[in-house]
């Protein structure tokens, strides 16, 4: 069953039949060990590359390089997709790999039977040769039944093959060329089956290169010799009849205008067999997981978890499938995660990635009872596939710093785990921790679906699309829903829905913005009606020097043929697309450049510059006296100012991102950049604590040192099959081309992809100052940053801030006076407002000595309040003293502190302290609340006449609340709690509770 848009090597069962125990794979074993899966891919590999002159071709990246249609690579033809489609040469006649592959998602997701049978995986293998526009379909069937019989020694008896047996639809007759084939190999007819193009018509999308395939079937039964009842299961999805070998024919091409299938000019062959079901056949085994790819991984988790050892169960009425399962579902994601994470891959960068380090990481927790088990599982992983793939054993440490980090943030996330949460936990077991965890609208989706979904009914277009954009939920996880709540997904009509939306969105916009969709789409138009126009030469761009004298780069002018005009008179504006050009147009993170544009001795400021399918277009004020047409002389000048402030802001930004890889020493990735001709900035995910602001210290310092010592800057051009991945820094998901790869290279200390313009060396830069540094909640950091000139000024700036901040604190450390403080305060607040909206003013500061000179002056700040708190408090010393002097033989004492209005805090337990020998009742107000206290000396006290009721009359006023301190009589001492009251009427409230509380004591204290 071939498989269509570019997996070429099929799933090969029902989903529905690797739920069902007794659909439990169990290989028949045809040999006691057999080799190891060591041997058996370097057979494969040497038969090609030794007998048959095949090149071998490393396996890529798992992070798809030139695809964004894909979020992993996940088959062995991805690398190769140009080369079917002609768009780029090809790398060599024939070839042959293993190439690492992962499907998890999309069209493809066996995510969720992974572990419930034999065979399914997130990560595998894929052995495949290729040839490009060399041998076709007899050297290809011929190899392939030499190898596995020959070489492999598999049985022919277990063989079927199948061919592709025409479709009228496509007007393509039977291969019959193919199954010839298969017979002169000594194949019996019965056992070369045809098929249609469902199973046997491969193609990469719905245009493009396409063709017949022919499959290779293994019957793993001990009933394989009884053809005539085996041969109606071949593509049944019976589990012991498997396919393990793919071969297609790329001959034909698909129109994407008509739909039309012809033939193409070259004809290729692509192929994939999968290593992990070829291992279990020659190993003998009864399934994968029973060979020496995953046992290792096995043994290592029961070594630390000290679990029973794995038995291979598949039924679910053993008692011990559910602890199989997790063996399987752990060996599986550890093998997977650590491909990933070892090709560059990044958990924040791929959302799917991540799900599944949080599942496994909830698995070895809530299962074997070891939350770092992950850790112990990768090395196993590496022991068996480093050797193979190379890059698993060099990037090691930073895969392990990468879980850990995932660990450490998954742990802090499960831990703020709500109510709701265990709820839906509870109610659907069968949905993992994560997917509750990441998902904030689960709960609200689910209340609305239960309320609007039949089993009868299909959830509709406008309903799936609610459940995506309100409550944030991902086709996977509704499919998900949809098996455990009973409905059905009408995604057809989602896709109906979609468009009618778009088609909405597209009028909405059209007419606001009629005049600018119209130029563009004339432009579009215009392009695509001159079928002969050439899109517009850039390498001008690149030709610039540096003048020394000038501190600048100027960019040779640039004489060009006016090729395409478009007068957009709404808009009052010509765009001009010219035959080559020397402006840059926006492009990797890098702002276009400006400039002038002169034609006829007429002279037109540039208003834009864009790039629309490889054509440059010029945008310029129209006017109406001014005659331009096609085929004049242009001449193109690129403003050098703004060309040097984006050129040193680009170097820069390189140089940023290469140093804080090499200070911070944690595994990180490039999210974005922007590179504009006042600054530039760079978002980096990081994995692991806070970078520190020693640390970013350190990254600046460095990179002036850089600047200072002239480090020469090459640039060099290159195809993607001659990079070697493990030196150049890339984005992980951006998509590159081909060929014609720039690689800049600034000594020994940076290579990146770049299309950007960049110095000749460090020293141009000139300085260098990180401005701000912001961090996110996902871990990601962002750095501004200037550079040139711009850089001078701000250090400069710096350090007049710093000297007028060193200057203050020496003046607050002199300072006695109060006339003192109340100018420090002034000024401090004023260096305080520079340094926290001084950006806001134009005013950029170096980020260090901005959050140095806060950190001083806020610590004068605390100072100086501290110092002034404690002067005002001994404002009520004062005052206690004074009401002494005033009042020294009064029976009692009822007092309000009128010093309390201006403090912050009072304790009244300090000026209840100066009368121990006569009843004392205090009250006070600070920040709007009113507080109160009593004392009694004990000799006073009666049953009548004590602390508490004395206090409660005041109380009373204030409708406030009255307690004796813990561990005393309320008798003696007695607190009213802090009221808050309106100013407005605290004057005469307070009047009501002085006089109430004199005359309680006129009339009980004698």
């Amino acid at each position: 069953m071939a498989f269509r848009m570019f997996f070429p090597l099929k799933v090969l069962f029902r989903t529905q039949r690797a739920r069902n125990p007794a659909c439990a794979v169990r290989y028949v074993s045809v040999s006691s060990g057999g080799p190891s899966s060591h041997e058996i891919r370097r057979q494969f590999i040497d038969y090609f590359t030794v007998k048959h002159n095949h090149r071998l071709i490393r396996s890529s990246s798992l992070l798809p390089f030139n695809d964004g249609t894909i979020a992993f690579v996940n088959a062995g033809m991805n690398q190769f997709k140009n080369v079917f489609l002609g768009t780029v040469e090809r790398p060599c006649e024939r070839a042959a790999n293993s190439q690492k592959c992962v499907r998890v998602g999309g069209k493809h997701n066996d995510l969720s039977v992974v572990g419930t049978d034999s065979y399914h995986h997130t990560f595998f293998e894929m052995l495949g040769n290729w040839s490009f526009g060399d041998y076709f379909k007899q050297e290809a069937c011929r190899m392939a039944w030499d190898l596995l019989t020959n070489v492999y020694h598999i049985e022919p008896e277990r063989v079927y093959v199948t061919y592709f047996g025409g479709d009228a639809k496509l007007n393509l007759p039977a291969d019959e060329e193919c199954r010839d084939i298969w017979l002169s190999l000594g194949i019996p007819p019965e056992r070369v089956l045809p098929f249609g193009a469902r199973d046997n018509f491969w193609e990469m999308g719905n245009s493009g290169p396409c063709g017949p395939c022919t499959e290779i079937h293994l019957d793993l039964s001990n009933e394989f010799r009884n053809t005539d009842g085996r041969k109606r299961l071949v593509n049944a999805g019976v589990p012991d009849l498997t396919e393990i070998w793919n071969v297609v024919f790329i001959q034909y091409n698909r129109s994407l205008d008509d739909g039309a299938i012809r033939n193409l000019p070259q004809r290729h062959v692509d192929t994939g067999m999968g290593l992990e079901r070829l291992v279990a056949h020659l190993q003998g085994k009864q399934s994968n997981y029973d060979t020496d790819l995953f046992e290792p991984i096995f043994r290592r988790i029961q070594e630390v978890t000290k679990r029973e050892p794995y038995r291979g169960s598949f039924s679910s009425n053993d008692s011990h499938y559910e602890l199989d399962t997790a063996y399987r579902i752990m060996a599986d994601h550890s093998r997977m995660i650590t491909a990933c994470l070892a090709d560059g891959m990044f958990p924040s960068q791929n959302h799917k990635l991540r799900r599944i380090i949080r599942k496994s990481l909830t698995l070895a927790n809530r299962t074997f009872g070891r939350p770092q088990l992950l850790l112990d599982t990768v090395p196993s992983v590496v022991e068996i596939l480093g050797d193979v793939y190379p890059e698993m054993s060099r990037n090691l440490a930073t895969v392990l710093k990468i879980i850990e980090h995932e660990q450490h943030s998954y742990s802090k996330l499960a831990s703020k785990r709500s109510s709701e949460t265990i709820a839906l936990l509870e109610r659907f077991p069968l949905l993992d921790e994560t997917e509750v965890l990441e998902h904030a609208g689960l709960a609200g989706a689910i209340k609305e679906l239960s309320g609007q979904t039949s089993p009868m009914k299909p959830l509709t277009g406008p309903i799936i699309h609610k459940m995506y954009d309100t409550y944030g939920l991902d086709e996977e996880l509704l499919v998900k829903l949809g098996e455990m709540m009973q409905f059905t997904l009408d995604f057809r009509d989602y896709e109906c829905f979609v468009r009618r939306l778009k088609d909405g969105y597209k009028h909405e916009l059209a007419t606001k913005l009629q005049t600018r969709l119209s130029a563009y789409e004339t432009l579009r138009d215009s392009i695509g009606d001159n079928k002969a126009l050439q899109p517009t030469r850039t390498e001008r761009r690149y030709n610039y020097a540096f003048n020394s004298e000038k501190g600048m780069y100027e960019v040779a002018p640039c004489t060009a043929r006016l090729n395409l005009l478009l007068d957009d008179e709404p808009r009052s504006q010509w765009h001009i697309v010219t035959d080559q050009s020397n402006f840059y147009c926006e492009s990797g993170g890098q702002q276009s450049d400006a400039g002038r544009l002169t034609i006829g001795g007429k002279s037109f400021e540039v208003a834009a510059v864009t790039e629309h399918d490889g054509f440059v277009v010029h945008t310029i004020e129209r006017q109406p006296d001014v005659s331009v047409s096609v085929g004049e002389r242009v001449v193109l000048q690129v403003d050098p100012n703004r060309r040097t402030q984006l050129t040193l802001h680009h170097t820069a930004t390189h140089l940023l991102n290469a140093v804080v890889r090499r200070i911070v020493a944690l595994p990180m990735c490039q999210r974005s950049s922007a590179v504009t001709e006042r600054c530039l900035r760079l978002e980096l995910a990081v994995s692991g604590d806070k970078i520190g602001l020693e640390q970013i210290d350190a990254i600046e310092t460095e990179i002036r040192a850089l600047i200072a010592r002239n480090v020469p800057i090459s640039v060099s051009v290159c195809n993607a099959r001659e990079l070697d991945f493990a030196t150049i820094t890339t984005v992980p998901g951006e998509t590159y081309p081909d060929r014609g790869l720039r690689i800049v290279s600034i000594g020994d200390v940076s290579r990146e992809l770049c299309c950007g313009t960049h110095a000749s060396n460090t020293g141009e830069l000139q300085d260098f100052a990180i401005t701000n540094v912001t961090q996110s909640k996902s871990g990601c950091f962002t750095f501004h940053a200037v550079a040139g000139q711009a850089a001078r000024k701000v250090h400069f700036l710096g350090k007049q801030i710093q000297n007028d901040v060193e200057q203050l604190r020496q003046d607050a450390a002199e300072s006695e006076r109060q006339d003192d403080t109340t100018a420090i305060e002034t000024r401090m607040q004023r260096l305080k407002n520079v340094l926290l909206t001084g950006t806001d003013n134009n005013i950029h500061l170096p980020y260090c000595v901005r959050q140095r000179c806060l950190s001083v002056i806020n610590s004068l700040y605390q100072q100086l309040k501290d110092r002034t708190r404690e002067s005002l408090r001994e404002l009520v010393d004062i005052e206690m003293r004074n009401l002494m002097e005033q009042q020294p033989s009064s029976r009692f004492i009822v007092h309000f502190l009128e010093c309390s209005i201006i403090l912050d805090e009072v304790q009244l337990s300090k000026a209840t302290r100066y009368y121990t020998d006569r009843p004392i009742l205090v009250l006070s107000i600070t920040d709007n609340e009113v507080k109160a206290r009593a004392t009694v000396p004990k000799t006073m006290v009666s049953e009548r006449c004590h602390a508490e009721r004395w206090l409660g009359v005041v109380a009373q006023t204030f409708k406030a609340q009255i307690a004796p301190p813990k561990g005393q009589s309320a008798a003696e001492v007695c607190n009213m709690k802090a009221r808050k009251v309106k100013l407005m009427d605290f004057e005469a409230t307070l009047e009501s509770a002085l006089h109430a509380a004199r005359r309680y004591a006129e009339e009980h204290f004698h």
